[in-house]
C-alpha cells in the first residue's frame, strides 16, 4: 500500500525536486564504483534481488516524492541502492506500514528492513542488524511556540505520536512522571504515520511531536520557518539494517558494505544529499545498556 505523507503539499516542490535530483546523481556515481562479490545473487535469494521492506512516511529517510510516485526516495533508499550496486544485484523496495516491517521480515517477504529503525535489545532478540547511522530524538514544535523547552513542559499539552513506535513508550513514561509530580496529564494522540503526526502541528491539533533530528533537518529545508527543535534528548540512537538471524553470509556482507561505504565517504555523500548531519555516519556499535527507548518511523 502506498503511503503518501498527507502534508506533501506543504513540503516545497522545488526543494524536493533538487534533493531528489541530487540523490539520483549520487546513486549513479555510487553504482559506477561498485565491485560486486561473485556470490551475492545467491545470498539474497533465488531471484537474485535484494528486497527491502520500508515505511515511506519518514522523510528524509524514506518517502514518496509526490502523490503519483510509486517508488520511495530518501537516505535509506539510496543506502540500500548503493549496497545493491556494490553487490551487483537488483534492489526492490517494498512499501510496508511501520507496524508490519519486522513481521514482514520474519515472514520472509523481504531480505532486509532499512527504514529508520533503531537498534534495541528487544529487537535483537529476534533479528540481526547492521548499524549505519546515529540520530537523536527530539521534541519538535511550531516555530512560534515558546512554552515548550523540555519534556516536563508537555504537561497539560497535546502531543502527536506515531503509533507502533517506542516514542509511545517514552511519552507514556513521561506522562506517569508528570502526573506523579502533580502536573496535568499529557494528551497523547496516536497516528499511523509520522507525517500524520507532523500534520497535527500544522493544523493546530497538537502542540508538539516527538521525532528524529533527521526529520527536523529535512523540515527546516522543506518548510523553512514552520518548525523548531524544542528539546534534544541526550543519548543518540543508532539506526540499523535488520535481517534474519539465520543469514550469516548476508550479515557479513552487510557489515563489509556499510563499513566500506563509511570509510570511503559514500555514506557521507548520501547524508549530504539529504542535508543530514554527516557526523551520523560514524555510527555506534550497539550496547544494550546505552540504548534509550525510542524508535522513529522506524
Amino acid at each position: 500500500m502506498k503511503l503518501v505523507p498527507r502534508d506533501r503539499r506543504t513540503l516545497g516542490s522545488g526543494v524536493l525536486t533538487s534533493l531528489v535530483a541530487g540523490a539520483l546523481l549520487v546513486s549513479a556515481g555510487l553504482a559506477q564504483e561498485a565491485t560486486p562479490p561473485a556470490d551475492m545473487a545467491a545470498i539474497v535469494g533465488d531471484d537474485g534481488v535484494l528486497t527491502n521492506c520500508v515505511d515511506p512516511s519518514f522523510p528524509p529517510m524514506e518517502f514518496f516524492e509526490d502523490q503519483n510516485a510509486t517508488t520511495p526516495v530518501g537516505f535509506d533508499i539510496d543506502l540500500i541502492n548503493a549496497i545493491g550496486a556494490r553487490w551487483g544485484v537488483e534492489v526492490q523496495h517494498i512499501p510496508t506500514e511501520f507496524t508490519g516491517l519486522l513481521p514482514a521480515l520474519e515472514a520472509g517477504r523481504c531480505d532486509v528492513v532499512a527504514s529508520g529503525i533503531y537498534l534495541t535489545a528487544e529487537r535483537l532478540e529476534t533479528f540481526a542488524a547492521q548499524p549505519y547511522y546515529n540520530s537523536s530524538i527530539v521534541l519538535m514544535t511550531n516555530a512560534d511556540n515558546d512554552e515548550i523547552t523540555s519534556p516536563e513542559d508537555l504537561a497539560g499539552k497535546t502531543v502527536a505520536v506515531q503509533s507502533g513506535t517506542n516514542y509511545v513508550e517514552i511519552m507514556n513514561a513521561l506522562n506517569e512522571e508528570v502526573q506523579a509530580a502533580g502536573s496535568p496529564a499529557i494528551d497523547i494522540q496516536l497516528y499511523p504515520d509520522q507525517t500524520d503526526a507532523i500534520q497535527q502541528l500544522i493544523v493546530g491539533r497538537a502542540e508538539a511531536t516527538i521525532t528524529q533530528d533527521t526529520e527536523a533537518a529535512f523540515r527546516a529545508i522543506a518548510q523553512p520557518g514552520q518548525f523548531k527543535i524544542a528539546y534534544t534528548y541526550d543519548e543518540p540512537q543508532t539506526f540499523g539494517i535488520y535481517h534474519r538471524q539465520d543469514s550469516p553470509k548476508l550479515s557479513a556482507a552487510l557489515r563489509d558494505a556499510v563499513e566500506a561505504m563509511r570509510d570511503d565517504g559514500a555514506t557521507v555523500m548520501i547524508a549530504e544529499t539529504w542535508s543530514l548531519p554527516v557526523e551520523g555516519v560514524e555510527f555506534n556499535e550497539f550496547e544494550s545498556d546505552a540504548t534509550a527507548e525510542a524508535t522513529p518511523a522506524g
